[in-house]
């Protein structure tokens, strides 16, 4: 008898141990079997109305006035199999002027399609007309032939090795380097109540910009725009202060030089 008794837990099945194991746990520890028992729920509903009828797509939400074309296969199929980032990128190559287009599920039968439009940034110039430019450097497709009143004109930035092209995000160097300098000018305290009108990178280790439309401002590279920018604070101070008519400011030396106006 004695024998059997040592024997006999040695004869359990390993699994029918574990169970036990885990049964013991979830009995200390009751926020397991809650958590297991959310699990189940979750996937014996998930499998109900991947497979239900109530949950067919019968209508799609546009924005105002969008001419988006949503895929006739989408209609019919079951909500919950719908994929959202397929359908919003497919939308989204249909008007790549489009930033960005997102899709969510409305229960028990409804997409809605969510788009944010391009902010223009900047403008520039490609062939004779001036085109408004995003923050990413994708050109629109809206032009004209005179520069736009609100934007800044992004000037040096033609590039033979990457020509620019409307209607598209553009990766030239140049330009980027132009929408990086106007956001940092938009963004100094010290061109406050100040107009930035034009920027120029045509030489990037000479960057220069125009304030109020005829004031320009010359400056070092892009890693030293913060440090110049700095200079021209006291320098403008000093010209409002004297009431001066000043031609260009160079503020790439430590004493800036002030060109005044003939």
């Amino acid at each position: 008898m004695t024998k059997r008794r040592r024997t006999r837990p040695e004869l359990l099945p390993r699994t029918w141990a574990a169970v036990w194991a885990w049964i013991r746990r979830c009995l200390w520890h009751p926020q397991l079997l809650v958590g297991a028992g959310m699990a189940a729920v979750g996937v014996v509903f998930w499998v109900g109305a991947s497979r239900s009828e109530a949950f067919r797509v019968t209508d799609v939400q546009l924005p105002l006035h969008s001419t988006l074309k949503i895929p006739a296969s989408v209609i019919g199929q079951n909500l919950w199999a719908v994929n959202l980032d397929a359908l919003a990128n497919g939308l989204k190559t249909q008007q790549p002027f489009l930033k960005r287009v997102r899709v969510i599920r409305l229960a028990p039968n409804t997409l809605r399609v969510e788009t944010v439009e391009r902010t223009p940034a900047a403008q520039v110039r490609v062939g004779a007309q001036w085109y408004p430019v995003d923050p990413d450097g994708f050109i629109l497709a809206k032009a004209g032939p005179v520069p736009w009143d609100a934007l800044i004109m992004l000037k040096g930035v033609d590039s033979s090795r990457t020509p620019l092209k409307p209607g598209r995000e553009n990766a030239n160097d140049r330009l980027l380097l132009a929408l990086r300098m106007a956001e940092q000018l938009r963004r100094s305290p010290v061109l406050i109540g100040r107009r930035v009108t034009a920027v120029d990178v045509g030489n990037p280790t000479q960057l220069t910009f125009v304030l109020d439309e005829d004031v320009e401002i010359r400056c070092g590279d892009e890693g030293s725009l913060s440090q110049h920018l700095d200079r021209l604070r006291a320098v403008l101070r000093s010209v409002s202060r004297h009431q001066l008519a000043v031609r260009a400011i160079d503020v790439r030396f430590k004493d800036p030089v002030v060109s005044p106006r003939m």
